[in-house]
């Protein structure tokens, strides 16, 4: 009788003793998660399911190595004994293609993999990803915004180390008119190629009278108006953020449609709307408001008076911070000066945070959260100039 006491005193002890590593194994996963990876829409941490036993399984994936090497090292000294069953991104089913260049005009990230999914974003015809794993006929693809999604398989053409090499180290144009084409002829009379907006890259092959000979990273060849397009090294170099040329691009939007995830002129919003005004004057910003908060230098602004505020600086909206909840971002705008602002909402449209003001909007006032200053902070605070990216840059040494 006692030894079968013993026995199930043993069976209960190891059921307890192995939910107590679970319970750690999990606390652990957290605690990594939240140290490399504390926003999935750019870093990839994910623990789906802990197998017990006397050595844990984890399934899940990453795109960090660094992460993964911590989460282990942590379960060691914790004296937890595990397999490696993490799965380490890109995907070995990639073949070597870990990369891809966007292929249409405007290409859409899913949030899954489906085309039925929300629109997370939209990357620019020429754009670099990094590409992760395949999934159907979808892939998960990351922006130089390092932002995540599912990209079909039609919006990209995937591309190894080498051949995104050949692609970046070639002359490359930036689309500079707002919606334009590409013609199979040098004609524009022809058959379309495809479209164009700003923003959109392409490989130059040649000139052609009053056109340029382009190359799609797919390979196929047409041609555009050469006043359209500026080779990349001249447009990089033209860039020059000022207050009144952000502004300039932004009005341009004037009447776009709202898009909910949309980041390119055939519909936009909010923080796509800011990030697109400063991306064409050469500085790149994160995707989603409640990231822009994050970066350029913080501005003290009283609501009543609006002082301190200069054209050109960004004005956050949302909840501000109580004791009881933290503060939340949900909307993002430009200031124009005079208590004006120019966003996305329904459609790219100005208005007033002055009482009185014909275009005043109680609502938006009573949610301003914050402001921060862009301009004149490149290449600090988080602030990318577009040039120091190494997406638009010639490509010498490509890590895989």
């Amino acid at each position: 009788m006692c030894r079968y006491l013993l026995v199930f005193f043993m069976i209960g002890w190891l059921g307890c003793q192995q939910n107590y590593q679970l319970k750690q194994a999990q606390q652990i996963a957290e605690e990594v998660r939240l140290e490399f990876a504390p926003d999935k829409r750019v870093a990839l941490f994910r623990i789906d399911t802990i197998i017990g036993g006397k050595r844990l399984e984890f399934h899940g994936e990453t795109n960090l190595p660094e992460a993964k090497k911590a989460f282990f090292e942590k379960l060691k000294n914790a004296g937890i004994s595990f397999s490696d069953s993490l799965a380490l991104l890109p995907s070995s089913d990639l073949n070597g293609k870990h990369f891809g260049v966007v292929n249409v005009s405007v290409c859409n990230f899913r949030s899954e993999p489906k085309h039925s999914a929300e629109l997370a974003t939209q990357s620019l015809l020429g754009t670099t990803l990094r590409v992760w794993k395949k999934q159907g006929d979808f892939y998960l693809v990351q922006s130089p915004d390092n932002y995540f999604g599912w990209l079909d398989d039609g919006g990209l053409e995937l591309m190894t180390a080498d051949e995104l090499r050949n692609w970046s180290n070639s002359m490359r144009a930036m689309v500079t008119k707002d919606f334009t084409f590409a013609y199979e002829n040098a004609d524009e009379n022809s058959q379309k190629l495809t479209d164009l907006v700003a923003g959109d890259m392409l490989q130059i092959v040649d000139k052609h009278d009053n056109f340029t000979k382009i190359s799609l990273p797919d390979g196929r060849v047409g041609f555009v108006f050469r006043d359209q397009v500026l080779p990349l090294n001249e447009w990089l170099a033209s860039r020059n953020p000022t207050a009144e040329n952000v502004l300039a691009s932004a009005r341009e939007m004037m009447g776009r449609p709202y898009l909910w995830g949309g980041t390119s002129g055939k519909g936009i919003d909010c923080s796509g709307f800011t990030k697109m005004a400063f991306f064409l004057n050469g500085i790149q910003l994160p995707r989603d408001a409640s990231q822009q908060v994050h970066v350029g230098e913080q501005i003290d602004a009283d609501t009543s008076t609006l002082q301190n505020l200069q054209p050109g600086d960004l004005l956050f909206f949302g909840r501000n911070a109580t004791p009881e909840n933290k503060e939340r971002i949900s909307h993002v705008a430009i200031y124009m000066g005079g208590g004006k602002i120019i966003h996305a909402s329904d459609r790219v449209k100005v208005e007033s945070l002055i009482r009185g003001d014909s275009t005043f909007v109680i609502d938006r006032l009573a949610s301003f959260v914050r402001s921060k200053r862009i301009l004149g902070q490149e290449g600090k605070n988080g602030v990318i100039r577009v040039a120091d990216s190494p997406y638009y840059q010639p490509v010498n040494d490509l890590r895989d």
